[in-house]
């Protein structure tokens, strides 16, 4: 079973290197990406797309694990979007898990 603080170091590699083949072993083929601020409702292969075409700009630090068992992670870290009218930001999200993966990520942002 994979833990949520290996997902969220998988997340910022993949970030960084427009590459999110590693990201595959940690979703169920139902995954959904929410975003509970933007309104994203993503499938697995949108949030795939959607990290492959990030222009390196968007970073995630200072992970911090609030909560953790085989059924939800929770966590809260910072993100840095890289672009003016985003800026920085604290996320919160909590990662539904199912058969060892996780299948559902919801998450809020918060300009800081």
């Amino acid at each position: 079973m994979a833990s949520v603080t290996e997902l969220i170091n998988t997340w910022k590699e993949a970030l960084a290197n427009q590459d999110s083949s590693r990201l595959a072993e940690f979703f169920t083929e139902d995954f959904r990406f929410v975003g509970a601020t933007t309104g994203r409702n993503e499938t697995k292969q949108e949030t795939f797309d959607w990290v492959a075409s990030n222009p390196r700009s968007l970073s995630i630090g200072n992970l911090e694990v609030i909560y953790e068992n085989d059924e939800v992670g929770v966590v809260l870290h910072d993100a840095d979007s890289g672009l003016a009218e985003l800026g920085k930001g604290k996320v919160m999200a909590v990662y539904t898990k199912k058969d060892g993966k996780f299948s559902q990520a919801k998450v809020i942002r918060a300009a800081v």
